[in-house]
C-alpha cells in the first residue's frame, strides 16, 4: 500500500509541472492575440465614425416621431361639387334631336327633288342602294316599277314649271323612266301569255301620269312619251 502511494505521488509530481507549463503557454498566447486585436482596433478606429452615428441617431428620432404622430383626420366636410346646369346636361339630347330633324328634312327635300336640283343626286344614290338590296327578281321588278313612277312624277313636275334647260331635264326623266320600265317588265313572267294584275295596274298608272303631259312637251319629248305609252299599252289587256 505504501509502495503504491509512493508510485502515485511520484507520477503526480511528474505530471503536475507539465500541466502548469502547458497552461502558462496557452495564457501567454491568448494575451498576445488580445494585444494584437487591440493594436488593430486602435489603428482602424475605436468605433463608428461620428457622421455615421449622427445620421443613425437622426433616422431613429425621425422614425420614433412618425410612430407617435397621430393619424390625419378626414376633412369634416367634402368640397361642394357643382352640378352642370340644365342646359349643359340637355345639350347632347338637343344636338341629337336637331341632327334627326336635319336628316328628316334633307330626306324629304331629296325625295321631292327633280333633275336639276341640288339634292337630286342624293335621291338617285338612295334609289340605287335600294335596288341593289333586292333579294329576288320579283322584288327587284317591284322596286324598278316604283322608280319608274318617280321618273313620271318628275317629268310632270318639270313640265309644269317652265325654266331654263327644262326640255333637257324632261328628256333625262323620260329616258330614265323608259329604261327602268323595260327593266322591270322584263323580269316579270306573264301567266298564260297575259300580264299579271300588278303589271296591268302599273301600266294604267303610268298612262294616267304620262298622257296629260303630251301637250306640254316639245316635239322630241312628245315622241318619246308617245312611244312609251305605246309600249306599256301592251301590258294593260285584262286576263281572260
Amino acid at each position: 500500500m505504501d509502495r503504491q502511494r509512493g508510485i502515485s505521488g511520484a507520477f503526480m509530481g511528474w505530471w503536475r509541472p507539465r500541466r502548469r507549463r502547458r497552461v502558462g503557454w496557452a495564457g501567454r498566447a491568448t494575451d498576445r492575440v488580445a494585444t494584437r486585436i487591440a493594436e488593430v482596433g486602435s489603428r482602424i478606429g475605436g468605433g463608428p465614425r461620428p457622421d455615421f452615428r449622427a445620421k443613425l441617431r437622426a433616422d431613429l428620432l425621425e422614425a420614433h416621431a412618425a410612430e407617435r404622430r397621430p393619424a390625419e383626420r378626414p376633412p369634416a366636410e367634402r368640397p361642394e361639387v357643382r352640378r352642370p346646369s340644365l342646359l349643359v346636361r340637355l345639350r347632347p339630347a338637343v344636338v341629337f334631336t336637331m341632327l334627326l330633324g336635319v336628316m328628316f328634312l334633307t330626306g324629304s327635300r331629296a325625295y321631292d327633288s327633280v333633275p336639276g336640283d341640288m339634292l337630286y343626286p342624293l335621291k338617285r344614290a338612295a334609289e340605287a342602294t335600294v335596288l341593289r338590296l333586292a333579294t329576288s327578281d320579283t322584288e327587284l321588278a317591284k322596286r324598278e316599277m316604283a322608280a319608274a313612277r318617280l321618273r313620271a312624277a318628275e317629268a310632270a313636275t318639270l313640265a309644269g314649271a317652265p325654266g331654263p334647260g327644262r326640255d333637257e331635264l324632261i328628256t333625262q326623266a323620260l329616258d330614265d323612266m323608259a329604261r327602268t320600265t323595260r327593266a322591270a317588265l322584263s323580269r316579270v313572267r306573264p301567266r298564260d301569255d297575259k300580264p299579271d294584275g300588278e303589271v296591268r295596274r302599273f301600266a294604267r298608272e303610268q298612262r294616267t301620269m304620262v298622257e296629260p303631259l303630251l301637250p306640254k312637251l316639245d316635239r322630241e319629248n312628245r315622241d318619246k312619251a308617245t312611244k312609251y305609252l305605246t309600249y306599256i299599252d301592251t301590258f294593260t289587256s285584262p286576263v281572260e
